[in-house]
């Protein structure tokens, strides 16, 4: 059976930094290594979907590059900025999927660290913390019931 984590892509980073600050030991430490290390293929697609989404909204030189003035990147129709917010915003929101099967062992050391979790976390952190524990427990609940 095929396992995977689903992110939306504005959560790529903020997850696999709150994953770097955790304090995690053996197989638990690996897997998280190996899920930050699949954070970051899925974050440099959806920077790669952000530069083609916005690539045609801005001016370019004869050499192709990017037009700037004042530090900015200028748009060829200055009324289409809102649009051009839009696709980016609708892209932040799609959701990234990660395969991880290969990694389960491992994936299931973390989900067990995290869920056996000993220190307080807040704010950010105790979002993020859930919605990795959601993720991972959709793929190993069911096994442990």
């Amino acid at each position: 059976m095929t396992k995977t984590i689903k992110l939306q892509n504005v959560d790529l980073v903020p997850v696999g930094n709150f994953l770097g600050k955790l304090k995690l030991k053996g197989k638990a430490s690996r897997g998280r290594t190996k899920l930050i290390k699949l954070l970051e293929a899925k974050n440099k697609e959806y920077n790669e979907d952000r530069e083609e989404i916005r690539d045609p909204y801005f001016e370019h030189d004869e050499k192709g590059d990017r037009v700037t003035k004042d530090n900015a990147y200028v748009l060829k129709d200055p009324t289409k900025g809102a649009d051009l917010n839009k696709e980016l915003v609708d892209l932040a929101k799609e959701d990234a999927v990660i395969e991880f099967t290969e990694y389960s062992e491992k994936f299931k050391a973390l989900y067990d660290a995290l869920n056996a979790y000993p220190y307080e976390l807040a704010d950010a952190d105790a979002v993020l913390y859930d919605l990795v524990l959601d993720e991972l427990e959709n793929n190993f609940k069911k096994e442990n019931d």
